[in-house]
Formats: structure tokens, C-alpha cells, sequence
């Protein structure tokens, strides 16, 4: 995205994508010489991404704590000198530079974030929107939305679904913390056989997969297509559904 800093300078945005283990995705953000990382799981893909993008990131962001996010943090955060952000109610597992608790904006040298309190799969789980991207952790998944197994609240997560991502711009581009469509899919066709976007979704993620080709970002109006979650309607049928899920 082509934008002018505060001197009036041209600059470019970008969001790089990285899969690691399977299904997990590292983010880096970038403005010029400003960069931030999103959820540095594994230690030597986020310093392979940077090097390769040849960024210096000075911020590292968690949308929650889960060791698969942010189990490389300090790490990287070693190598880079930099900050580590996220929500203190997270932080057991990260142990925080800067407690996200009640910001709703950041500012990053160049990079200016929205950030948003998204509790249910953990209690410091967060959304984070920058440039017409929503970073989701595991809140919020292509096809699904995350489990509430591993200190999470099945009834918070509905009241986010419902509170907190419901309003949001249908424009955004849904970026979450794995790639589930695949297996997700299927439940959602289950539930609802007459989906037909949700059939075409399934084809094209199995056709990219075969071409070793990564998902496009779908925005989150044709997210809320292909997801009940964000249709579930109130918070009895969004946990009676995630029940189902968890059974399927």
C-alpha cells in the first residue's frame, strides 16, 4: 500500500506471510525501516523472514501466549533488541515489555496499529488490524474460529465473535495464526450442505494446496460466508456450535 509518512515522503507497506510447522504462521510487518513481528513461534523462520526481507524488526507482537505463537519471542527478541508486546493477561507465557491491556492504538514508528481486546480462546487474546489486514491468532481462523481448551471460555469467545468482530470492516483481509481451511471446511459443509461458497472455498484450498501454492486472504465479508461462527447469532448457539466442532 503506497502512503506518505508525517514528512510528506512516499512510503510502502507490506505484510509477509510465513508458514512454519504445518499449519502456524509468523507475520512481519514493514513500513520503510520499520518492522514488527507477529507471533514468532519458531525462532529460525522469524529471523529467516526478516533476513530475507533484509528488516530489523524492533517490535515483537503476540495476538496471544500459546508456546506455538510465542515460543520463540525472547529469542528474537535477543537478536533484534527489540520491544515484546502483548496482553498481560497472556504474559505468563511471554513475559511482556509492554502490557497491551486497555491500548487501543499503537504507534510504531511508522506502523500504526488498531488493537483490540478479543478474549475466549485465551484471556489476553487479541486482534490486531494494520493497512486493511486483521491479524486473528487463533481467535478467529478461515473457516472456524479457535478452540477453548487450554485455559480459554467458550462463552467469551462468543461474546468477542459477536461484541468485538461483528461490526468490523467487511474490507479487512482475515490473517489468522494457522492455516485451517481444510480441515474446517468440511464441518462447515456438514452443517450447512447447501453452502455452495463454502464448497468453492474448499475446491480452491485444495487446488493451492496441490500447486504448493499459499491461501490467499479472504476478506471477512467472504469470511462470513463460508464461517458460521461469525453467524452463529447469539452466545447459546455460538457455544452449541463450537461444542459441535469440538465433537466432530
Amino acid at each position: 500500500m503506497t502512503d506518505r509518512d508525517e514528512a510528506g515522503r512516499p512510503r510502502r507497506a507490506a505484510l509477509h506471510r510465513r508458514r512454519f510447522g504445518g499449519s502456524n504462521y509468523v507475520y512481519l510487518l514493514q513500513d520503510g525501516a520499520d518492522a514488527a513481528l507477529v507471533d514468532p513461534g519458531d525462532a529460525a523462520v522469524a529471523l529467516a523472514l526478516a533476513d530475507e526481507l533484509g528488516a530489523s524488526p524492533r517490535w515483537i507482537l503476540h495476538t496471544h501466549g500459546h508456546a506455538d505463537h510465542s515460543g520463540g519471542s525472547r529469542q528474537v527478541a535477543r537478536a533484534f533488541g527489540a520491544r515484546v508486546l502483548g496482553h498481560g493477561a497472556d504474559g505468563g507465557w511471554f513475559a511482556p515489555d509492554e502490557d497491551l491491556a486497555g491500548q487501543a492504538h499503537l504507534a510504531l514508528g511508522a506502523l500504526r496499529l488498531r488493537v483490540r481486546h478479543a478474549p475466549g480462546h485465551t484471556p489476553g487474546s487479541l486482534l490486531l488490524e494494520w493497512e486493511g489486514h486483521l491479524l486473528t491468532g487463533d481467535t478467529l481462523f478461515w473457516a472456524g474460529c479457535g478452540n477453548c481448551r487450554h485455559g480459554g471460555d467458550a462463552a467469551a469467545l462468543a461474546r468477542t465473535f459477536l461484541g468485538v468482530l461483528a461490526p468490523l470492516d467487511g474490507a479487512l483481509l482475515v490473517e489468522p495464526g494457522h492455516d485451517y481451511a481444510e480441515a474446517n471446511l468440511p464441518f462447515v459443509l456438514a452443517e450447512e450442505p447447501g453452502n455452495g461458497a463454502a464448497a468453492a472455498r474448499l475446491a480452491a484450498t485444495q487446488a493451492e494446496r496441490a500447486a504448493g501454492r499459499e491461501p490467499p486472504a479472504p476478506t471477512l465479508a467472504e469470511e462470513r460466508v463460508t464461517n458460521p461462527f461469525l453467524r452463529a447469532g447469539s452466545e447459546a448457539a455460538f457455544v452449541a456450535l463450537r461444542r459441535r466442532r469440538d465433537a466432530w
